[in-house]
């Protein structure tokens, strides 16, 4: 026999589809304003991760351990190295301190070169992608926060799929770029954009279609001018971090004020004349920053004093060819995307000639 539900007992139970309200909104992927915060943001939080969480899921072997977590973790060999040789070349001089070879090592100026060598390489990248985007309207470093559903490791209460979120870029793919997320953020209007700064024209039958083929050409010519120009600007980091003009700025750091404490002194006394001194010290290291900086450009362009032929000019020749190299591919992907798109514009009947329509 069939029993007939009671609702005073059974007051949880519904009948019917949840309505919208009830349904909980879903995170989607979205196209992120590509600004100097964002870009901190996603390399924040990609680096994080890369170094405590993706390890752990390759390891455990977990199934959505994917290609992206691997490539991710490429930049722990990257920092980690980088590390070693800021502390190797700081602690080798006290290998052998009698040694003429070692005291000859610049500990310091090798491990500032390290740095200047990552900062000029990943800030010099807008010297490309910037005057890239303003003169054919693509934009190769557009961020993209992408959510993903991974699959399920347990079953029942366990089976529960919590969204993750990976930071990427639109054009990470060449040939599969994010269109989808361009249509539903942006619109056709980005396509207008890119035609009319390619010389191809103005209200398109179909602006997406029409300069697919040349916004890929254009991010692999973008990519590889500025994968060249970057590493060229990371040899002129190095080349200021050799200059003698940042003696001072070594002698700051080692010479900064420390608060010793007086027998009896409070805690509170203790934290508030470091703190004092922390203030003092930052201020002091950071001027004498600005201003080793500012030398070591006039000393790498102009040589140093006593010195003559290829030594002396050495540095101006290297500022030459890098910026000579930036402007000129920089000016090359432009160029040649106009050019590709005047001639997707021509039009394939001579009006001068008669012809049949059929």
């Amino acid at each position: 026999m069939i029993k007939a539900i009671n609702p005073a007992i059974n007051n949880n139970v519904k009948f019917g589809a949840q309505t919208e309200e009830e349904k909980p909104a879903k995170p989607e992927s979205r196209i992120l304003p590509n600004t100097l915060g964002t870009r901190i943001s996603q390399k924040f939080h990609k680096t994080t991760n890369a170094f405590l969480e993706y390890p752990i899921k390759g390891l455990r072997g977990d199934v959505n351990s994917d290609f992206y977590e691997f490539l991710a973790m490429g930049i722990i060999p990257y920092l980690t190295g980088s590390a070693m040789f800021m502390l190797m070349f700081n602690m080798i001089r006290k290998l052998d301190p009698k040694s003429k070879i070692l005291a000859g090592i610049n500990g310091k100026g090798m491990a500032l070169g390290v740095v200047l060598y990552g900062l000029f390489k990943t800030l010099s990248n807008d010297l490309v992608t910037r005057p890239v985007y303003w003169g054919t309207g693509v934009d190769i470093e557009m961020p993209v926060e992408h959510v993903y559903y991974p699959f399920p490791t347990g079953s029942g209460k366990d089976a529960e799929i919590i969204p993750q979120i990976q930071q990427r870029k639109v054009y990470d793919s060449r040939e599969f770029f994010r269109k989808d997320l361009i249509q539903k953020d942006i619109g056709t209007k980005y396509y207008d954009n890119v035609a009319k700064k390619l010389g191809m024209g103005e209200n398109l039958n179909d602006s997406a279609t029409e300069t697919t083929p040349i916004i890929q050409s254009i991010v692999s010519m973008t990519k590889t001018a500025k994968s060249l120009s970057s590493y060229a600007w990371a040899g002129v980091g190095v080349g200021l971090a050799v200059q003698d003009s940042w003696t001072d700025f070594f002698d700051a750091i080692t010479n900064r004020k420390r608060h010793i404490a007086k027998p009896g002194e409070s805690f509170g006394s203790k934290m508030k004349n470091r703190m004092k001194n922390a203030g003092t010290n930052f201020i002091d290291i950071s001027k004498t920053f600005g201003k080793s900086f500012a030398k070591s450009w006039e000393t790498m362009w102009a040589g140093k004093e006593g010195t003559s032929g290829f030594k002396k000019h050495a540095g101006k020749a290297w500022l030459l060819f890098t910026t000579a190299l930036t402007l000129g591919s920089t000016a090359n992907v432009i160029l040649r995307a106009r050019e590709m798109g005047k001639a997707a514009n021509k039009k394939v009947i001579n009006e001068n000639k008669e012809s049949t329509v059929i």
